[in-house]
């Protein structure tokens, strides 16, 4: 492994258990995967969408993993393809100055904390004037 190889993504599922076909396949051929957000998708994958499960691999090892993804029949996304969903989030975050400094992940997360406590706060005040 070189010291300057970085992780890259190349894949992304929306459920963890999606990813593992992947991964046997990468590890099968010698190439070594990570899955990224497992848990997280696990966990918020009913509530809000964080972008999914991501099989990462070495830099160095893209070109290679590309082949094979191929010729395992996945479909190749273009270099600048982006998830609509995502890109519909990321277009939200860029008009709230506060969330521009956050990951995607961590912007999701903190837009939806923001909207339970709002409904929150709807609730516990529309349940006070009704009382009165």
């Amino acid at each position: 492994m070189d010291d300057m190889d970085k992780m890259v993504e190349i894949a992304r599922f929306q459920y963890p258990a999606e990813a593992q076909t992947l991964i046997a396949l990468l590890k099968s051929e010698g190439i070594e995967c990570y899955l990224r957000n497992e848990y997280t998708s696990q966990l918020y994958a009913s509530y809000v969408d964080v972008g999914g499960a991501r099989v990462e691999i070495l830099e160095s090892d893209v070109p290679e993993a590309l082949e094979i993804m191929k010729a395992g029949g996945y479909d190749i996304p273009e270099e600048d393809e982006e998830a609509e969903q995502i890109q519909v989030v990321a277009g939200w975050a860029r008009h709230i100055p506060f969330l521009r400094n956050y990951t995607l992940e961590k912007q999701i997360v903190i837009l939806f904390v923001i909207i339970a406590v709002l409904l929150v706060l709807l609730i516990f005040f529309g349940s006070q004037i009704s009382s009165n």
